[in-house]
């Protein structure tokens, strides 16, 4: 008898402790998350290192899409990267972008501009998810990323192919066909 009122008494404890967590880990790790973004922030604003920049991009992006005011003090940087020389770093700040849910109207045509103009096949590639991560409010880049499947059509191998999937991907998401 002693045993089981133990073993109820201690479920209880664990389910109110669960619940309790429940309702708190956002804040609790809300502290951790900005002093995180402020890191990265400052390796995509100070450093050399091209490989640094793109990783603390990637990241950003990742907790853009957590939660958009993590990164909200680092979109003029984000939106600088997007004119960095490094190919590997424009394409990074172009999917951040579209993964920060900036309005279309401030972000989309950057990205569209990318995708038609980039020289660089991987910083279109870049664009094309950064526009299909904005979702159903890039419909106006539809006819920018149906231009760019059609003339990747055929394409079976290397970046050119990369680039016809995330255009046709990009289309199927912007349309809501695709999950």
């Amino acid at each position: 008898m002693g045993a089981t009122k133990l073993a109820r008494a201690m479920c209880a404890i664990a389910l109110f402790n669960g619940a309790l967590f429940l309702c708190v880990k956002d804040e609790a790790f809300a502290g951790e998350r900005e002093e995180r973004v402020k890191k990265l922030t400052a390796d995509l604003r100070k450093s050399k290192d091209a490989k640094a920049r793109i990783t603390a991009l990637q990241e950003l992006g990742e907790l853009a899409q957590i939660k958009k005011s993590l990164v909200q003090d680092s979109l003029p940087d984000i939106y600088k990267a997007v004119e960095d020389k490094d190919p590997g770093v424009r394409a990074a700040a172009a999917e951040t972008l579209g993964k920060a849910d900036e309005p279309y109207d401030k972000a989309g045509d950057i990205l569209v501009k990318m995708l038609k103009d980039d020289k660089e096949t991987g910083v279109k590639i870049g664009a094309a998810k950064g526009l299909a991560a904005m979702g159903m409010t890039a419909k106006a880049a539809l006819p920018a990323l149906q231009e760019v499947v059609q003339a990747t059509k055929g394409e079976k191998k290397g970046p050119l192919n990369q680039l016809n999937t995330a255009a046709k991907s990009a289309v199927q998401l912007i349309r809501g066909t695709k999950k």
